[in-house]
């Protein structure tokens, strides 16, 4: 177990096998900086599960229609919740795929009210896979 900045630790730590971000980068709004750590502190086929906040559904309707090409908001519990899109974009630009997906309903309550997330698994491509 290392505490600390997970950008400062990614990279000081390199290189790392597995990392499991458990409701830690629902800190972040921006995920770039993480993303670009992971990149850099993973070795080549290492992994990642993380979890993150989804908006709620109505939310979620009415984001769609204001600003489509949302990436992540800030929720009234201050932290952020993150369009799968989005994670799944900035993965792909930091050399991660996809290994699993899954939604997350109610996988914590706040204030009696389930709220939204998302689970991903994700590889670091190998440089020959680049």
């Amino acid at each position: 177990l290392v505490v600390g900045y997970v950008v400062e630790t990614f990279r000081e730590r390199k290189p790392i096998n597995l990392i499991i971000a458990s409701d830690s980068y629902i800190y972040f709004g921006d995920l770039v900086p993480v993303f670009e750590a992971m990149q850099e502190g993973l070795g080549d086929g290492g992994y990642v599960a993380l979890s993150l906040e989804n908006v709620s559904a109505e939310s979620e309707l009415s984001l769609m229609e204001v600003k489509p090409d949302w990436r992540w908001q800030l929720t009234p519990s201050g932290r952020f919740a993150h369009r799968k899109e989005y994670v799944e974009t900035v993965a792909e630009q930091h050399s991660m795929e996809m290994v699993r997906y899954e939604t997350l309903d109610a996988f914590r309550h706040e204030k009696g009210e389930g709220v939204r997330g998302h689970l991903f698994v994700m590889r670091k491509a190998q440089d020959k896979e680049l």
